[in-house]
């Protein structure tokens, strides 16, 4: 019955109403973005945050303003944090943070085009690192997401190599 009545009252409230209405009661969740970035060389770009506790290198990346695409956000990160530029070449894994309610991360795969020029106030060191040499100290997320992005790039490039053969 209150439903009924709250559904009345909110079908008599004028839309820009509605919708303040709509995103107080509405679920709030963060979004994430991350990107495997490799240099020419096959070198990954790795971070080291300064938030991040005990040292650990993990993806480059941050959080979306509201309204912004996931990509458009990723390389504003990059450009704000570090000064990299990467062309993004797809989205290879989604995760809902098992450790952090309301918040999931993208993960996107890219070309690095230039490397980070300097390290900011949320970046105190970066290093692109060959995969068989990636630091200990690095977080699990990000392990399990470069060996996503091997596997991606490994079908990727199979899939170009039968083409040619055909």
């Amino acid at each position: 019955m209150i439903i009924k009545l709250l559904l009345h009252v909110y079908k008599l409230l004028p839309s820009r109403l509605q919708e303040i209405a709509s995103w107080l009661l509405a679920s709030k969740m963060t979004v994430g973005v991350c990107v495997a970035a490799f240099d020419p060389e096959n070198r990954i770009l790795l971070f080291r945050h300064t938030y991040h506790p005990g040292g650990m290198w993990t993806l480059p990346g941050g959080h979306l303003h509201i309204g912004e695409s996931p990509e458009a956000g990723l390389i504003r990160e990059l450009r704000e944090e570090s000064g990299a530029e990467v062309k993004l070449i797809s989205l290879i894994d989604i995760e809902v943070s098992p450790h952090w309610p309301g918040h999931m991360t993208l993960y996107y795969l890219a070309d690095l085009l230039h490397p980070p020029k300097y390290s900011s106030a949320e970046v105190e060191a970066w290093d692109l690192f060959s995969l068989n040499e990636l630091p200990a100290r690095i977080l699990p997320e990000a392990r399990r997401v470069i060996a996503r992005a091997q596997e991606f790039i490994n079908t990727h490039h199979d899939k170009k190599s039968n083409e040619a053969k055909v």
